[in-house]
């Protein structure tokens, strides 16, 4: 992004101290302060002129990928160039996995190469993986008794 835009966005982002000091907070509660940084083209940036095909993400749903699989995530941030979030080093691999299956345009330099392919392959028909919370629960009655005389 070019003129004033862009030295705004590049301001804004640097004095984003809010989102820093609650980045801190969360990165001690995940265990993990620094993370792992995971970064996609800021929708303002020059990125989509030549990716026009590919919709613009914003944090927010960022954000709402990674949380509805209770992926950590901290320490957003954003310039003219990129927006991103951090989260905890083991945790990398699957959140990297869950974007790009979700057809978000990550940037970075990539946790595991393999989960190009695997996001990107047709038998999964365009689905996100199940989520642990939305697995069937076997309730505590409908549980078989443990045999005794084995």
């Amino acid at each position: 992004m070019s003129g004033w835009g862009g030295a705004v966005d590049d301001f804004l982002g640097a004095v984003n101290v809010l989102d820093w000091l609650e980045g801190l907070v969360r990165g001690w509660r995940a265990g993990d302060i620094v993370g792992h940084r995971i970064a996609l083209p800021s929708p303002e940036s020059d990125w989509w002129e030549e990716n026009a095909e590919v919709r613009p993400w914003s944090l927010n749903e960022v954000r709402a990928v990674l949380d509805s699989y209770h992926v950590d995530n901290y320490g957003r941030g954003f310039n003219s160039e990129e927006i991103w979030v951090h989260v905890p080093e083991h945790q990398a691999r699957w959140a990297e996995y869950l974007l790009l299956r979700a057809g978000a345009p990550v940037i970075m330099e990539t946790v595991d190469g393999r989960n190009v392919g695997w996001a990107g392959d047709p038998r999964h028909g365009g689905k996100m993986p199940g989520r642990w919370d939305d697995r069937e629960r076997e309730s505590v009655t409908d549980r078989q008794p443990f045999p005794l005389d084995v």
